[in-house]
């Protein structure tokens, strides 16, 4: 019998409390790699219990296969479930048997004609639609499908309590990202091949050896052309590596991934595979070759590695800077059942970049957090629209200020703290003759900024 953590219980209870008062369709959010598949086997017990029919369904059969096994060791009553592929469920809706509950995994694509037609199907069954990221690629939301969100816990709280793997983020960016074109609101894949450097296959080998040599990784590839390139890359230097798409045999895939499991390959390559629910527990790195303008993809890439061990540290290595658009996976995100406004927001208001790559180690980390690259304690440069921040409060504060009496003033100061305003600042930088990223960075510490 499969135990559920703490969290997962105050999960579960919300949806109880959401169903109380006569919600019939919710969503259920909770992060990659939270264990959702565990909460719905145990919700699926307690119906089987009572004799309710219960219908699973998600639009990968990978991910079936393996909710099979976790309902089987949670003691569901198997009998009364029915699990299936949406395009199978689709064809056969006429002589399913009714269900009394039914659950979505991977459920931000519940929009789909193809979902719609299923859950149309059975009107008066309850529905639970669980996923880590309940939004669109454009930013709308499931309020016309649910009528409740219910929130798990987010990934910082899951990384502090031991519960999700703590990372390193490189971005050592591979990519013109001027050249990528979009269409239907995602890259094509022929401006991703413009956008990527000639030189992109070795530089992956090479910053795999200097980030995440002996961990066995997962590489993400936007064509097979491309995967298929990277995987012999990886072959070419030693590694075991294999490439998988939506075209590869079933028994092949099947064969490499229980290799990839086992340990007898080193490096899996995939094209638009195994980028949701599946569990692949041995994986400690990620290497990103395809950017991407969904968050929930970009949240199933970087999260894959995390599932904890005991001193583990993930290390996610992003060549296509899909950190600039969507944060760092682990970063504070606001879900709402109308979804969020898909916003790039590259800067903060007062013109530093939101999240920074270190220059020496391709370390990527907030700027609010650190001042310096926690990897390697580098101090950044000052990007031109930061120097273009502070240039317009020395010509603001030079032109308000009584020169001669803020001159004297700061002279006595000790030291930088005893500066209480911009303008004392900008004069203490002045006669210390220190450049403006001191400046910049001191004026964040006393809060200045």
């Amino acid at each position: 019998m499969l135990k559920l953590r703490d969290y997962q219980e105050e999960l579960i209870d919300g949806v109880k409390a959401s169903m109380l008062k006569g919600n019939r369709a919710i969503i259920v959010q909770s992060p990659p790699r939270s264990g959702k598949t565990v909460c719905m086997a145990h919700i699926a017990k307690e119906a089987t219990a009572k004799g309710n029919r219960v219908l699973f369904f998600c639009h990968r059969q990978e991910i079936n296969d393996q909710v099979v096994k976790t309902f089987e060791s949670a003691g569901v009553d198997m009998g009364l479930v029915m699990i299936g592929s949406v395009q199978s469920l689709a064809r056969k809706l006429s002589s399913l048997p009714v269900p009394d509950l039914i659950l979505v995994d991977e459920a931000h694509h519940i929009k789909a004609n193809s979902y719609k037609k299923i859950l149309g199907n059975f009107p008066s069954a309850y529905k639970l639609y669980f996923t880590g990221t309940p939004v669109r690629t454009n930013g709308e939301g499931f309020e016309e499908l649910a009528d409740d969100l219910i929130l798990g816990k987010p990934v910082k709280w899951l990384q502090a309590n031991g519960n999700i793997a703590p990372f390193r983020y490189y971005g050592p960016t591979l990519i013109d990202s001027s050249k990528l074109k979009k269409k239907a609101g995602e890259f094509t894949a022929k401006s991703i091949d413009e956008g990527l450097k000639k030189a992109v296959y070795g530089d992956v080998i090479a910053h795999y050896e200097k980030l995440a040599k002996g961990l066995q990784a997962i590489v993400y590839a936007h064509t097979v052309e491309a995967g298929g390139q990277v995987a012999k890359e990886f072959q070419k230097a030693g590694y075991r590596a294999a490439v998988l798409h939506g075209k590869t045999p079933k028994q092949e895939r099947s064969q490499s991934m229980a290799d990839f499991r086992a340990g007898k390959l080193e490096v899996m390559v995939n094209v638009e595979l195994f980028t949701e629910g599946i569990d692949l527990p041995g994986v400690d790195c990620c290497i990103m070759l395809r950017p991407t303008q969904s968050l929930s993809l970009f949240l199933q890439f970087a999260m894959r590695p995390l599932n904890p061990r005991e001193g583990k540290t993930a290390i996610l290595i992003d060549h296509v800077g899909n950190s600039a658009i969507h944060g760092l996976p682990n970063a504070d995100r606001e879900w709402r059942i109308d979804g969020m406004k898909a916003i790039q927001r590259t800067y903060n208001t007062d013109g530093e970049l939101v999240i920074k790559t270190c220059d020496s180690c391709f370390g990527c980390y907030e700027s609010k957090e650190h001042k310096a690259c926690p990897y390697c304690g580098e101090v950044p440069e000052l990007t031109a629209r930061e120097m273009d921040n502070i240039r317009q409060m020395e010509l603001q504060e030079i032109t308000e200020q009584n020169a001669k009496e803020l001159k004297s003033r700061v002279a006595n100061f000790y030291d930088a703290s005893a500066c209480q305003t911009i303008d004392e600042l900008l004069e203490y930088k002045r006669q210390k003759g220190y450049k403006h990223g001191w400046f910049y960075h001191q004026a964040k510490k006393l809060g200045l900024l």
